[in-house]
């Protein structure tokens, strides 16, 4: 296996955050700070002893990580503008979401050059066991990860675990997949003089309820604005106001208390 080369990983500085606030690299990898803003900011480290100084605005920063560890850091111009590099010898990729248990989930690991055996651990609550060894991609789920120094593994999700890569010269870091019996929700978006966010799952749920949420600044994060039960065809139909059209929009599988998230759509971006 060609081993991974060194990467640039870029972040962006927002007017009041880091973006992403939470970054995994491999040792030697270059991260690059960039001032999206209008903004001055800085970079300050504890324990790393970087200090950007001054960015000003359209301006940049960056260094390099040759030493793995947890790097937290912050803006010493902003309050609560913070982040944190988490640097290790191997990086896992895998999905985010939920998924339904029997799914096969594909995971994705950058590892460097001579690595040799690359395995998966997974701990489903009394310690790391390997569940499968990462080779070449051989298709399920690997598409878009050909590049060198990426192997890859199919593990069959039965139970919410934490995973994580691991070869003789240490782990990477770790990923928490939660399993779920709930069926799959896909959201698509209607367009037309009446917009509308259109919702089936699968398989068929007559009954079952369902929360249209939306991404709003003002709320700080995801927040429900319409909730309903799916029809006997297992679907189910938001129709959005015109002040809805225009932020990230997605559709959440809810317990009995409408409350618990049990599975959820992808995201939708809605434009005007």
């Amino acid at each position: 296996m060609t081993g991974a080369a060194a990467a640039s990983v870029l972040v962006s500085m927002l007017s009041g955050a880091f973006s992403p606030a939470h970054l995994e690299v491999m040792t030697g990898d270059n991260v690059a700070w960039t001032n999206t803003s209008t903004k001055t900011h800085n970079i300050q480290f504890d324990t790393e002893g970087f200090n950007s100084g001054r960015v000003e605005p359209r301006e940049g920063a960056n260094h390099v990580f040759p030493v793995a560890g947890v790097y937290p850091y912050y803006c010493t111009i902003h309050n609560g503008m913070t982040g944190v590099i988490g640097v290790y010898p191997l990086v896992l990729e895998g999905p985010t979401k939920r998924v339904r248990r029997g799914t096969s989930v594909a995971f994705h690991v950058r590892a460097p050059e001579g690595a040799g055996e690359v395995r998966i651990e997974a701990d489903t609550g009394s310690g790391f066991a390997t569940v499968a060894v990462a080779g070449p991609a051989a298709g399920g789920g690997h598409e878009g990860h050909e590049d060198p120094g990426m192997v890859h593994a199919n593990v069959v999700a039965t139970a919410s675990a934490t995973y994580r890569a691991s070869f003789s010269g240490g782990s990477s870091n770790e990923l928490r997949i939660e399993v779920t019996d709930a069926p799959d929700i896909t959201a698509s978006l209607k367009r037309g003089r009446r917009p509308a966010v259109n919702v089936r799952a699968n398989p068929s749920t007559p009954g079952a309820r369902v929360v249209l949420q939306l991404k709003l600044r003002e709320r700080f994060g995801w927040w429900p604005v319409a909730r309903a039960r799916l029809d006997k065809r297992s679907q189910a139909h938001f129709k959005l106001r015109r002040d809805q059209r225009a932020v990230p929009a997605r559709v959440v599988l809810v317990g009995p208390d409408w409350a618990t998230v049990l599975n959820e759509s992808r995201v939708l971006k809605l434009r005007h």
